[in-house]
């Protein structure tokens, strides 16, 4: 009978029972231990050694309580902020983070602080009043999904969790906050004929314009941008004020006219919808009608108000 050896890769014979080389246990031990390291050091959360674990202490205590924050004092609240309140057994960074369910929506927050040993501690989860508003929806909102951490470098421990944690005090969704508010000041200092293209960092003329992004949702019946500009030193010389929609990189509204000061743009809720919601620019740009290079300062406003 004709005998043949097991074929291997390649089609190489398999010769059954030959040992290892000295040299081969030593290269096989030396990539075992390197993949143990890398393991190790470079995928912190695949490893958590339980011991560091088992010697901290931190629950939640299951005591909660809501408050509204009204900073510009309109009347309006622009955040709630709900306290959690919590035990911990060793100081260290530590996190919690929730979700706020709002009828059908939910609302994301988290916090990370600093503890000391200690109970009856507290961490604040706080969640936009805007956002809130927007949910259009009256009621007592729940908290869930709540989760403590302690973080460790770079990985963390989870230490306690609760599915359902707390139902916050009865709101009517209108007691919130139903417009931005953005106000800056700055300096453009030189001057360009041409309008920059905002996709360009290497734009020459980037450095002759101010832009700030904003956020216009659904729903928004006004937006207002304007400023306010004061240019020293130099004649013929103006800003132009613009809304770009930053998709298209093209401007949607502009404001000209060398002796209006301020310079506003104000759109309804038809004009915003043909524009369409999503990131707006709002874009300040510094003409001049020479080269030498001149200073304007300028007071950027942008106001969106939601039905």
């Amino acid at each position: 009978m004709d005998e043949r050896l097991p074929i291997g890769i390649e089609g190489t014979p398999i010769t059954a029972g030959r040992p290892l080389s000295k040299i081969g246990i030593i290269i096989l031990a030396f990539i075992i231990v390197s993949a143990c390291v890398f393991i190790y050091y470079y995928s912190p959360k695949l490893y958590e050694p339980e011991s560091e674990k088992q010697k901290i202490t931190a629950t939640f205590n299951d005591v909660y309580l809501n408050q509204t924050a009204d900073s510009d004092e309109d009347g309006c609240y622009d955040y709630l902020n709900i306290s959690v309140g919590v035990n911990v057994s060793e100081s260290g960074e530590y996190k919690v983070d929730g979700l706020l369910y709002i009828n059908n929506n939910t609302m994301y927050a988290f916090s990370t602080v600093h503890l000391s040993i200690g109970n009856n501690q507290a961490i604040t989860l706080s969640f936009n009043g805007l956002d809130i508003y927007l949910c259009r929806s009256n009621g007592s909102y729940q908290l869930r999904d709540l989760t403590l951490r302690i973080i460790k470098g770079n990985t963390s421990f989870r230490m306690d969790y609760r599915g359902y944690a707390y139902n916050t005090s009865f709101y009517n969704y209108t007691d919130f906050q139903r417009s931005v508010h953005i106000e800056e000041k700055g300096k453009i200092v030189g001057s360009s004929s041409d309008l920059p293209d905002l996709n360009n960092p290497n734009d020459p003329y980037i450095y002759t314009i101010a832009a700030r992004a904003f956020d216009v949702k659904e729903t928004a019946a006004v937006v207002t941008i304007q400023v306010n500009y004061n240019i020293t030193g130099v004649r013929d010389s103006w800003v132009d004020l613009y809304i770009y929609y930053a998709e298209e990189n093209e401007s949607s509204e502009s404001k000209t006219g060398i002796d209006e000061n301020p310079k506003i743009i104000t759109l309804d809720s038809e004009q915003i919808a043909m524009i369409g919601y999503g990131k707006w620019v709002g874009l300040i740009h510094h003409y001049s009608d020479i080269t030498t290079l001149n200073t304007a300062s300028y007071t950027l406003t942008i106001d969106v108000v939601y039905e």
